[in-house]
């Protein structure tokens, strides 16, 4: 059961879940529950796939479950392809409006697993880390996957949580939350996302060297790979103060500055030892107990009869 959920990186699952209920109540008003059965699939299906693609990678970092996919590889290959084709028939016929942002999310993640993405060739892990003059020409095309290519590595996996976070409620109900908090809160969620995104990069940092994938870590080096996740959880936190200065989030929306400083505090004296599988770990079922707490939180205020919202 431990293999089990470490290959499908249960963790990863369980906070797009919950990301999911709390932005899809906050832009809607409405607890999508039903909806969490979706998401969950599909990240199940990408996260699955990403371990049939990435054992070298894996087996190099030590990552519990990896001899199990790799010696089920076929099986596990094609159960996950006929369950993305035949879940894409169920959700269409309950839910046509998730289809094509379901496709587009299943396309990304193929892209991301699969080298179907062309690419000059001066953005890939091959080009970044080989010597110079074994480089070849710069911009020319060759054919890679997202996780290969510098910057979209870890942009694409924040667009999928956008889909499945914030377009995903948005298809299937009125939003009620100005366009202006919608983009904040994406805008603010992309750019705290990213920080988990570099986090487990640090982790897997010898692995990624052997298989060129050009992450921050990698090419850039470990302090400055450390700065972008500062910068990027001020930044985040910065969004909200901003947004709920303007007027575009009201408090309730704002109160979620409280995850970067968490963040922060909970980062910073483990990577100095070195990141470990179990850290990651940890720290992505933080993420999830404060969307948790969010919610029972917000539930209770509701019901004692205290304002829904405070604003500037």
């Amino acid at each position: 059961m431990g293999d089990a959920l470490a290959v499908v990186r249960y963790h990863i699952v369980l906070v797009a879940m919950l990301a999911e209920v709390v932005f899809g109540w906050l832009m809607t008003g409405r607890y999508l529950v039903a909806l969490t059965a979706v998401v969950a699939l599909d990240w199940f299906l990408i996260n699955l796939l990403n371990r049939v693609t990435d054992i070298d990678e894996d087996l190099h970092n030590n990552i519990r479950g990896t001899e199990r996919v790799a010696r089920h590889r076929r099986a596990v290959t094609g159960g996950s392809l006929a369950l993305m084709l035949g879940s894409f028939v169920v959700t269409h016929l309950v839910a046509p409006a998730l289809t094509p942002w379901r496709a587009i999310v299943q396309a990304i993640g193929l892209g991301y697993n699969y080298r179907l993405v062309p690419v000059p060739r001066l953005l890939t892990g091959a080009w970044l880390t080989a010597a110079p003059e074994a480089r070849g020409a710069a911009w020319s095309l060759t054919r890679s996957r997202f996780k290969e290519i510098y910057f979209f590595k870890n942009f694409g996996s924040s667009i999928i949580f956008v889909h499945t976070c914030f377009i995903y409620p948005l298809a299937l109900a009125e939003r009620r939350m100005p366009w202006g908090g919608v983009v904040a809160l994406a805008l603010f969620f992309v750019l705290f996302e990213l920080t988990y995104e570099i986090l487990y990069d640090l982790r897997d940092l010898e692995g990624d060297r052997a298989e060129a994938v050009p992450t921050y870590p990698v090419v850039h080096g470990e302090r400055a790979a450390r700065r972008m996740i500062d910068g990027l959880l001020v930044t985040s936190a910065l969004v909200l103060g901003v947004a709920f200065a303007a007027g575009a989030l009201g408090l309730r929306e704002a109160l979620m500055i409280v995850a970067p400083l968490l963040q922060w505090l909970f980062y910073r004296p483990r990577v100095r030892r070195g990141l470990t599988p179990g850290d990651c770990i940890a720290l992505t079922h933080l993420g999830s107990g404060l969307l948790a707490f969010y919610l029972a939180g917000t539930a209770i205020w509701l019901a004692a009869g205290l304002p829904a919202n405070i604003w500037v």
